[in-house]
């Protein structure tokens, strides 16, 4: 189930813009995860075009949350094996206001890192891996 590289990623190099990734459809695996919001940190930040991008998490689970404009995406990584593969998880668009997040994963003693792009832009950028 792990992937070599993201869809965004893929995407990205294929010059496709960020409004053809909202047709990807989310993983449900948060559902089953047994996740919630509760007690939360911010575990590490990045920024791209003045959007900000924080990847926030509890004891067990981990999200990605942007702050931006509608049209931005955000969704979080998980790796099994130290960052050289991941699974991508929950790419999440802000469809109205200024942040948004994704929903919450197990870290299940894994990596983590969330990442985002602003609206039409082709850049991506990923906070480090937690």
């Amino acid at each position: 189930m792990g992937m070599r590289r993201t869809l965004l990623g893929t995407v990205a190099a294929a010059g496709l813009t960020g409004t053809l990734l909202t047709a990807v459809t989310p993983t449900t695996a948060h559902a089953d995860e047994g996740c919630n919001f509760n007690n939360a940190r911010t575990v590490a930040s990045t920024s791209i075009k003045s959007r900000g991008i924080e990847l926030r998490a509890n004891r067990t689970c981990a999200w990605g949350r942007i702050f931006g404009s509608p049209g931005d995406l955000v969704w979080v990584d998980r790796s099994t094996d130290g960052g050289r593969t991941w699974q991508q998880l929950s790419i999440t668009r802000i469809e109205t206001g200024g942040g948004h997040h994704t929903h919450a994963f197990n870290n299940q003693g894994n990596l983590m890192r969330a990442c985002g792009k602003a609206g039409n832009y082709p850049e991506v950028a990923c906070t480090t891996w937690w």
